[in-house]
């Protein structure tokens, strides 16, 4: 299914958005704002209504609960190949924003400089030290916001990365995704005994090798 065509965006100036509100009770009664603002979505057809209507909604939850993650569910309900909005889809859309927003408050989402940093690194270049360990797949980035970060998880109190982590790397190949390797590293693993693959980086690396290269396996079945 081809992504929706947003055909016009606009704020309604609170003349005409008091006039939608009394003539939508259904809307009125969810906003409790003195001066509510309402904007207007032209979408193509009936169908790409029923589209945008569903990826707002999932928008509109998100940003009450939570506005941190309000840009991480933009990006993953857009993704650039394809756009599918299935109930099940939307559903683990969420399951994903919320996982991406618990990965980086435990960790972090390191910047270049903040890896020189961590490690000490006097280097004029920031950059140097990461890029180098990115080169030689001692580390892995994710995209944020369309900028490489480094999930903190990867790292010993002395700023350098884990042994472990280009073992892992190596395991997985090209089989994960930058984002699901972050999430797999981050998430309960039934061939760790349920531990997460990032509580046992230092006391248990063999085994988590093994069930990385596993979970690649299963994924690809």
């Amino acid at each position: 299914m081809s992504a929706p065509t947003i055909a016009g965006l606009a704020t309604l100036p609170a003349v005409e958005a008091s006039r939608v509100l009394s003539q939508h009770p259904e809307l009125a009664a969810e906003c409790t704002a003195a001066t509510p603002v309402v904007v207007a979505v032209a979408a193509c057809d009936a169908a790409e209504a029923a589209q945008l209507k569903d990826l707002l909604a999932v928008i509109k939850a998100h940003l009450g609960r939570d506005r941190e993650t309000f840009e991480r569910v933009l990006r993953a309900l857009l993704p650039p190949e394809h756009f599918t909005m299935s109930p099940a889809v939307l559903e683990q859309v969420q399951r994903n924003a919320e996982a991406h927003a618990e990965l980086a408050g435990e960790f972090g989402l390191l910047s270049s400089a903040e890896v020189a940093k961590l490690a000490g690194s006097t280097a004029s270049n920031r950059a140097a030290t990461a890029n180098r360990w990115v080169s030689q797949r001692k580390v892995f980035t994710v995209e944020v916001d369309g900028a490489p970060r480094f999930p903190g998880f990867q790292f010993s109190e002395n700023g350098r990365p884990f042994p472990v982590i280009a073992d892992v790397l190596t395991a997985a190949g090209d089989r994960l995704t930058s984002w699901e390797l972050a999430l797999w590293f981050t998430g309960s693993s039934d061939w760790l005994g349920g531990e997460r693959p990032v509580d046992v980086l230092d006391s248990d690396p063999g085994m988590v090798v093994e069930a990385v290269r596993r979970a690649a396996d299963e994924l690809l079945g």
